[in-house]
């Protein structure tokens, strides 16, 4: 879930490595106890091992992924609102000025990730995370035109006395664009946690987990028809 905190994330991902873990080794306790009171075949504890290995290193890739893909796409989202935040409580053009540099440079990044949507023509008119019903809300494409706008009116204050009206005017202008900018991040960054990509590495990732475990069930009772040949 997007809401879910750092901490959160690391007592999940403790709690389910656990109960493989636990799993694995009652597994094996179970197994070492019927080869000491039966002669009859049955699976090799490195095979278990084997498949706890390769459990805990497909855990171990997914969250390598999962951290890589969060500083990728969504950090950046954290950093821009953090930047709005700053804009918003400033009235000195030149630490806005800076906080929207920072903003641009994670726009850059963000950017680079996020689908096109073209007209007849080849031309791009939308950038969006939202891949089914997207709206101009969450438009990266618009809310890059508004950062340029904030730049803008920077520009023009610039030289403006704080005393004048205009002055006055340009400052609440960037605010209002600032609090809608970061209205729409926070709404653009729950799509970018169930992009087609990621939704279809987490189906990846769950089927290899579940796979393993079909086939140690498989090899369990393969061997249990051959224990009921042999007798």
């Amino acid at each position: 879930m997007p809401e879910f905190g750092t901490l959160a994330m690391v007592i999940l991902a403790v709690a389910i490595i656990g109960i493989i873990a636990v799993t694995a080794k009652s597994r094996l306790t179970s197994n070492n106890t019927h080869m000491n009171v039966s002669d009859k075949t049955t699976m090799s504890p490195n095979l278990y091992k084997l498949a706890m290995v390769g459990i805990l290193g497909i855990i171990v890739f997914g969250g390598y992924m999962a951290i890589s893909g969060y500083n990728t796409d969504i950090y950046p989202l954290d950093r821009i609102r953090g930047n709005l935040d700053g804009a918003r409580s400033s009235s000195d053009p030149d630490v806005i000025r800076n906080h929207l540099v920072s903003i641009q440079t994670d726009l850059n990044i963000v950017m680079k990730n996020i689908p096109e949507t073209t007209d007849a023509s080849g031309k791009v008119i939308a950038k969006n995370p939202v891949w089914i019903f997207g709206t101009e809300s969450t438009n990266f494409l618009r809310i890059q035109n508004d950062v340029d706008a904030m730049f803008a009116g920077l520009d023009e204050i610039a030289s403006v006395s704080k005393d004048n009206a205009a002055y006055h005017t340009g400052m609440l202008d960037i605010n209002d664009r600032a609090l809608l900018l970061k209205i729409n991040i926070m709404d653009a960054t729950p799509y970018m946690y169930v992009s087609p990509a990621n939704m279809m590495f987490s189906a990846i990732w769950i089927a290899a987990i579940i796979g393993i475990f079909a086939i140690l069930k498989r090899k369990k009772e393969q061997l249990k028809k051959e224990d009921e040949i042999g007798i």
